[in-house]
């Protein structure tokens, strides 16, 4: 059915209000395939409505979701593994997100911690590490070279968790991810974000991902939305690649700008700005 359709009319199909939830959607850039099964979805549920739209399709596109993203896993850092990582491109904010990752589990989690940095391309991306660390009061150490990596897990044994950060290059070019895996043990206790831009373009993230495929990526985290107002995108890789979300971040300010998300304030999100009138 749905390849049969034209763009021009594509929901003609569906009723009314199902077509404004749609149209909504659509301009928050979720994908097409997904927009359908969730019209046909809507169609059989339009009864429940009564006159509460805005209600009725906030409680709907939820469920919908939820639905189709049983089994994927979502939520804030677990704590059950000693060694979290963030990986991804060069400008998305990784070191920033970092910081406020390691600021709950020193501020709110009295936990002993401690911080590797392997972005030694950047000498300000090392200060801005150490600043961050100076603040929360834990070590730092800057590694060249996968001895220098032993080493430093070596240094952290005794510490609760160790939180690693890396050089933002383009990982568009595979040699990069080589790089990172020749100083990186990711066989290691470790628990790896995927760190992605929501004002990226959908593709550049699906290639990114693809550069990633070799490295066991458990969440993914999405930031400058306070910078988008479509959330689309998110949902689109979550589905494609059944990897759930762990955070987005909303601002520069450690450590507050950052909201730990499970699927309902995915859904809240996107749904935030809809109404039927």
């Amino acid at each position: 059915m749905i390849s049969t359709l034209n763009t021009k009319n594509q929901y003609e199909m569906f009723s009314e209000p199902v077509q404004k939830i749609l149209h909504y959607l659509k301009k928050q850039e979720v994908n097409d395939s997904t927009l359908f099964q969730l019209g046909e979805v809507l169609e059989k549920s339009i009864k429940e409505a009564s006159t509460d739209w805005d209600g009725w399709a906030a409680v709907e596109v939820k469920r919908f979701l939820k639905n189709h993203l049983e089994g994927i896993d979502s939520g804030g850092m677990s704590f059950k593994k000693k060694y979290i990582n963030v990986i991804g491109p060069t400008g998305v904010g990784k070191t920033t997100t970092l910081a406020k990752m390691a600021a709950e589990a020193v501020i709110d989690k009295r936990m002993k911690i401690a911080f590797i940095t392997t972005d030694t391309y950047r000498i300000a991306a090392i200060e801005q590490l150490k600043t961050y660390a100076g603040l929360l009061n834990v070590p730092v150490e800057v590694v060249y070279k996968m001895d220098d990596f032993k080493k430093a897990i070596s240094k952290f044994e005794d510490y609760d968790h160790v939180f690693i950060d890396t050089a933002g290059r383009n990982f568009r070019e595979k040699k990069y991810v080589d790089d990172l895996k020749e100083i990186i043990d990711f066989n290691h206790h470790m628990e790896t974000y995927l760190v992605l831009s929501l004002t990226g373009k959908e593709q550049d993230m699906r290639d990114i991902i693809t550069q990633f495929s070799t490295v066991a990526v458990d969440r993914f985290i999405f930031t400058k939305l306070d910078e988008t107002s479509s959330f689309g995108s998110m949902i689109n890789m979550m589905l494609e690649e059944k990897i759930g979300t762990a955070y987005v971040t909303t601002g520069q300010d450690v450590p507050e700008d950052i909201i730990e998300v499970n699927h309902d304030k995915i859904a809240d999100l996107l749904m935030k700005g809809f109404s039927h009138e």
